[in-house]
C-alpha cells in the first residue's frame, strides 16, 4: 500500500515508532553520560555568572583584608574557578570542617547589583551560604592562593 493510502492513525502510529527507535536510545545515552561525569568529577555548580555579568570581584582570605578587583582578566579568572567547586550530591558536609568556616571566600559583585559568594577550606565548599562536601578539596583554596595570592604585610 503506498504511503498517499495509508490512513492516519498507522501514519501517526509509524512516526512515533520511528520517534521511539531514535529518542529513546539518545536519551539513555544522554542519561548514562551524566551520571558518569557526576562520579567522575562531581556535580558542577548552578547559577554561576558568565564574567560579562560580573563588574567586581573581591577576595578575602582568612585573617586577612579582602582586595577587590575590576580588571575583565581577573574577574575572568575568579568566574573560571567556580568550575573548581565541584561537589558530592547526597554527601553531607564534615561538620568539623563547616565549623571551621572557608579559608578563602570570593564576593561577585554582578552590574545588577547582586552579590554572590563562594568559599571553601581544605573539605567543604560553600555557593551562597550553602555547605557542600567538595570532590577535590583542596583545589580551590590552592587555585585561589596562587591566582589571587593574599597581601603579607
Amino acid at each position: 500500500m503506498p504511503d498517499a493510502a495509508m490512513p492516519a492513525f498507522r501514519l501517526k502510529a509509524r512516526l512515533w515508532k520511528g520517534l521511539r527507535t531514535l529518542l529513546l536510545p539518545a536519551l539513555l545515552a544522554g542519561a548514562l553520560t551524566a551520571a558518569l561525569f557526576v562520579v567522575v568529577n562531581g556535580a558542577p555548580l548552578w547559577d554561576v555568572p558568565s564574567p560579562r555579568q560580573v563588574a567586581s570581584v573581591t577576595v578575602a582570605h582568612a585573617g586577612e583584608a579582602p582586595q577587590t578587583y575590576t580588571d575583565p582578566e581577573q574577574i575572568e579568572l575568579a568566574v573560571k574557578l567556580l568550575n573548581t567547586l565541584n561537589y558530592l550530591p547526597f554527601t553531607p558536609p564534615s561538620e568539623s570542617s563547616v565549623g571551621v568556616g572557608p579559608d578563602v571566600t570570593i564576593t561577585y559583585t554582578l552590574r545588577d547589583g547582586r552579590e554572590l559568594s563562594a568559599g571553601a577550606n581544605w573539605i567543604t565548599g560553600w555557593w551562597n551560604g550553602e555547605a557542600r562536601h567538595l570532590k577535590q578539596p583542596d583545589r580551590f583554596v590552592n587555585l585561589t592562593q596562587g591566582l589571587f595570592p593574599p597581601s603579607y604585610p
